[in-house]
């Protein structure tokens, strides 16, 4: 009996950690297909808007000089 109940108690806690590891494994395959390109996507974002922002002051100050 005790055999027996060991078995089941190792198969099912060997089957709970392939779940377990498919888990970690999933959320990171997601993170890498989604979050990490619209961050990069935000990032692009935020870097043209910035040079943008830049381009327009040079513009007005070359302006205030003349």
């Amino acid at each position: 009996m005790l055999e027996t109940l060991t078995i089941v108690y190792v198969s099912a806690v060997t089957v709970l950690f392939f779940f377990w590891a498919y888990g970690i494994y999933a959320f990171f395959r997601d993170c890498r297909r989604t979050y990490v390109p619209k961050f990069r996507q935000m990032l692009r974002g935020w870097r043209s808007m910035r040079t943008e922002g830049d381009e327009q002051e040079l513009d007005e100050h070359e302006k205030q000089l003349l």
